[in-house]
């Protein structure tokens, strides 16, 4: 009798992240930040926002001290607008 094959759903984890990014002001400097945080290991999905990103990211390959780190050192501030695991608000990268 033939085995029916399922799929396995993948189960990557996945956090969210709503970032303020202040001096994010400009579709240029908009385009820099997104560059940045596609590369950045781990990152699912970033959308940006009026001088803000939410970003969707697997915990196992970066967290977010390292993705406002990436951040900082592109030469911008950021700060935690809401941590989705926590539900931290507010919290400054700098």
């Amino acid at each position: 009798m033939p085995q029916s094959s399922k799929a396995v759903p993948n189960h990557t984890p996945t956090e969210e992240l709503d970032l303020m990014i202040p001096d994010m002001d400009t579709a240029n400097l908009e385009s820099k930040v997104k560059a940045i945080l596609e590369m950045l290991p781990g990152i699912h999905s970033v959308r940006l926002i009026e001088r803000g990103a939410f970003i969707r990211y697997n915990p196992l390959g970066i967290d977010k001290d390292e993705i406002c780190t990436a951040i900082r050192q592109a030469g911008f501030r950021a700060s935690t607008f809401q941590d989705s695991k926590t539900g931290a608000t507010g919290i400054s990268s700098q």
